[in-house]
């Protein structure tokens, strides 16, 4: 049995890869992984799997305008095709729209043996996309899907099971470092610049309140806004290793977990929800968004509206919550039931 995973991206940007070579290099399974070294750079650190890597090595920046990437992504869709064409492999795995939308007539000839690792809402307002993309779905082995709010645009399907947006999760208790302040910190890629504008600007001058934003993205942009603004109490730290994360929790009093309600993450359930839960840290989350729903009646998960946030309350709200005690025992026993679930499907996959 050959098996390949196919993804657009870097390595340390793919956490979602993790998810499968996890199982596989538990259970001895081999596989390829087809991917995009977009950055070409050696000291960029990420999880180390048992699999064979197979890199278009090309170098284009993440973050210009799109029309700008083209000729990468043009490139990157020829290697994947030439790789898997050389590859003659029995079963593959694609890792988002991204990779299997553009390897359309390859999924096809692999149709009923493909797993669609579908992570987010992409190009779904478009209808011929959208119907694509239910066409994937009915065709896969199975689709595993980071968030059942995405159901919502998508609509049910019998192929369509959970894959969380983390692996291996446990209760990582941790000794937290001491602070005067109440330490709000982000960590993640920066976007919604905007939003995240209206978030500084809510938090800038309480001198109560710290902010620490972690990743890349757009925070030179947000970094040069809030010293233009003379917040002096937000501070930036740019890339990271997925390894430095436990470090950051460490020193975390509220995780940020904000989004604007988008048609792209409105229904999305993000990596930092699983570190909130992972580590039992307070978290602030959007109303009216399906991560504020899964959260209902959880006291150290508090629900706002950044247009019209009152500190005091945030300041009251935290004040109140029980520091001794892990807040997430049922979120924690669901997702593990479900990557239980998620593994024995999985391996299916990949012996049978």
């Amino acid at each position: 049995m050959k098996l390949a995973i196919v993804g657009f991206h870097n390595l340390h940007l793919m956490q979602f890869l993790y998810k499968y070579t996890d199982i596989f290099d538990k259970h001895g399974i081999d596989y390829d992984v087809i991917y995009w070294d977009r950055d070409m750079d050696s000291t960029i650190k990420y999880k180390p799997f048992n699999g064979r890597a197979i890199a278009l090595h090309y170098k284009m920046d993440n973050y210009q305008p799109k029309h700008k990437k083209i000729i990468g992504f043009i490139k990157c869709i020829a290697f994947s095709r030439q790789a898997i064409k050389k590859g003659k492999y029995d079963k593959i795995i694609f890792l988002t729209t991204q990779s299997i939308l553009p390897l359309y007539g390859i999924a096809k000839k692999y149709s009923g043996r493909y797993i669609y690792d579908y992570r987010d809402l992409t190009y779904e307002k478009n209808n011929l996309a959208k119907k694509l993309v239910q066409k994937l779905i009915d065709n896969s082995y199975m689709t595993c899907m980071s968030s059942m709010g995405f159901k919502q645009i998508i609509g049910n399907n019998d192929k369509i099971i959970v894959s969380h947006n983390c692996s291996n999760i446990q209760h990582n208790s941790i000794i937290k470092t001491e602070s005067d302040k109440i330490r709000l910190v982000f960590w993640g890629m920066v976007r919604q610049i905007e939003f995240n504008k209206k978030i500084c600007d809510c938090f800038g001058r309480d001198n109560r309140f710290v902010i620490c934003y972690h990743g890349e993205g757009g925070s030179a942009e947000l970094k040069k806004y809030c010293e233009n603004q003379d917040y002096k109490n937000i501070s930036f730290t740019g890339r990271y290793s997925v390894n430095e994360i436990s470090s950051f929790a460490a020193s975390t009093d509220i995780l940020i977990n904000l989004y604007e309600n988008d048609g792209q993450q409105k229904l999305a359930m993000t990596v930092k929800y699983y570190d909130a839960v992972r580590y039992g840290l307070p978290m602030l989350v959007t109303q009216g968004s399906y991560m504020a729903d899964a959260v209902v009646g959880n006291n150290a998960a508090l629900a706002v509206n950044i247009n019209n946030l009152n500190l005091d309350d945030i300041f009251e709200w935290y004040q109140s919550i029980n520091k001794s005690e892990y807040h997430y025992p049922e979120e924690l026993a669901r997702i593990q039931n479900d990557d239980k679930s998620f593994e024995e499907k999985v391996l299916a996959f990949a012996r049978n």
